[in-house]
């Protein structure tokens, strides 16, 4: 009997185990947002989404650079507690005012 809850609960640690690597990788891919940089180290996409911008060489200067301004930012998302967003930015462009 000990035998079998040893092995079920290294399967249900593997289980989790590889749960956490398939949705870290999820987490991960790069995606593009168009909005707005505002003064509080964000960026207000089209869809009212706030995400708040990683501390990086390229995010600062996103968020020193173009206050104000429309931008197009590639990165990577992280996600905490279902609510903030933070993106690394990996590349950008600022958009004219259409």
């Amino acid at each position: 009997m000990k035998r079998k809850r040893s092995i079920f609960a290294v399967s249900v640690m593997a289980f989790l185990i590889v749960s956490m690597f398939l949705s870290t990788n999820v987490l991960c891919e790069e995606i593009t947002i168009k909005g707005e940089v505002n003064d509080n180290y964000q960026i207000i996409a089209e869809d009212g989404q706030v995400y708040e911008v990683a501390d990086t060489d390229k995010g600062n200067e996103v968020v020193l650079q173009y206050v104000g301004k429309i931008v197009k930012v590639t990165g990577t998302i992280k996600e905490s507690d279902g609510k903030e967003k933070t993106i690394t930015v990996t590349s950008y462009e600022v958009k004219d005012i259409e």
